[in-house]
């Protein structure tokens, strides 16, 4: 890699780390091109020339965070409740990081009066890689052709339902054996429902 082209990426990436930062603790609406380029320590101009607009450079933030299931799990051949046991601690494990219940806060409080934030989220992040996978393994492991997305939807829905007393702050991240208890619950619960 050129010289130039190794300058550019980090100073995109100073640039990126800098909007994060902002967006996540003061908020998409507050967070100005202005304030990204003091905290990143650099011009507006050059903010500008790395990103054309606010909302690019949120796209581009939400991507760092994504990262999604892609690369991060695998299904094995073991049995199917232990894949899903597997598949659910890890799902939780991704989704329970701080700045991914950060932005989930933010998305929670500024979307229902940005319809692009909320759009550029979905469309930088969440857009099905974890349910993907789960609909993949359902419709080979459970045959579950026809509605396997549907049943890939409602396993994560309630993986997630003990995700909203946290954004809320009425409760603090779970630990291991919360995480444990419900995962074990949820798998349970839904391969019961499949008449597993």
């Amino acid at each position: 890699m050129s010289k130039a082209l190794e300058n550019y990426h980090k100073k995109r990436t100073l640039i990126v780390i800098s909007a994060k930062k902002l967006f996540l603790t003061e908020g998409y609406r507050s967070t100005s091109m202005d304030r990204v380029a003091t905290q990143a320590g650099v011009t507006k101009q050059t903010v500008y020339r790395y990103f054309a607009s606010k909302a690019a450079l949120f796209r581009a933030t939400m991507e760092t965070l994504a990262g999604g299931a892609k690369g991060k799990f695998l299904f094995g051949e073991g049995e199917v409740r232990s894949e899903l046991l597997r598949f659910g601690s890890a799902f939780l494990s991704f989704h329970m990081d701080q700045e991914r219940l950060d932005i989930m806060r933010l998305i929670v409080a500024e979307g229902p009066t940005d319809k692009e934030l909320v759009q550029t989220f979905f469309d930088a992040g969440p857009k099905g890689g974890w349910i993907a996978i789960l609909t993949s393994f359902l419709e080979n492991r459970l045959c579950l052709k026809g509605n396997a997305r549907v049943m890939a939807k409602l396993y994560c829905t309630m993986m997630h339902s003990m995700r909203m007393p946290i954004l809320l702050g009425i409760r603090e991240v779970p630990d291991p054996g919360e995480i444990s208890v419900h995962v074990e619950t949820v798998v349970d619960f839904f391969l019961k429902g499949c008449g597993c």
